[in-house]
């Protein structure tokens, strides 16, 4: 008996976990599944069904990847580790921000961490009298 965890799923009887999954790619309802030791599988799945039951990401209208098997990000395109390139649609461009940035965003600084204090505005009251 196999075990079954949240991220498996059974393509034509064949256990697939999620780890295994480099990329997915669509052709019109079908799904093309490329796992890490190079073998292709299709499924008659559609690629949204397979990209959430799996928890890989979206990034284009035929392509999902697995974050876990990406080799770089470069100029607009990620590099898989099979060596095979996706370029993400206009829309996903920020799931490649997300990944091209390892560094966190700057810290503006506090009152009382060393940054500036803001100036006292004094109000000058006429008197009317």
């Amino acid at each position: 008996m196999v075990h079954k965890t949240l991220l498996d799923m059974i393509v034509d009887n064949i256990l697939i976990s999620a780890p295994e999954v480099e990329y997915l790619t669509s052709v019109s309802n079908y799904t093309y599944i490329y796992l890490k030791d190079g073998t292709r599988l299709l499924s008659s799945h559609n690629l949204g069904r397979i990209t959430t039951h799996l928890a890989l990401t979206r990034i284009h209208k035929r392509f999902s990847v697995n974050k876990a098997h990406i080799s770089k990000v470069k100029e607009g395109a990620i590099v898989m580790k099979s060596g095979f390139v996706v370029v993400p649609s206009r829309r996903m461009r920020r799931v490649l921000l997300t990944l091209e940035t390892k560094k966190t965003p700057r810290r503006r600084k506090l009152q009382g961490e060393g940054g500036v204090k803001p100036k006292k505005r004094r109000l000058a009251i006429e008197d009317s009298n």
